[in-house]
């Protein structure tokens, strides 16, 4: 697994979330959730998918946390959204 496409990725699918939902941790899972996941012919598909798969868990399973550490637990800089 490539980890530097799968941090980018992550990122990207963070922020893609943060911009398109209500900001909150319900609204986040939702939203990633109603994603497509990658396909089979998809470059790094993996890694993609595994972003997907944990930033929907993440966010599914701390909805009572801040959405500060939420991102702080999945490695992402709130600084940087």
């Amino acid at each position: 697994m490539d980890y530097g496409v799968y941090w980018k990725y992550l990122d990207e699918l963070v922020q893609e979330a943060l911009v398109n939902s209500d900001r909150t941790n319900k609204g986040i899972s939702n939203y990633l959730q109603a994603k497509q996941k990658p396909g089979f012919l998809t470059r790094h598909r993996h890694e993609k998918t595994k972003a997907l798969e944990e930033a929907i868990k993440a966010f599914n399973e701390h909805q009572h946390w801040p959405l500060e550490i939420v991102l702080s637990h999945l490695g992402i800089d709130k600084n940087s959204l």
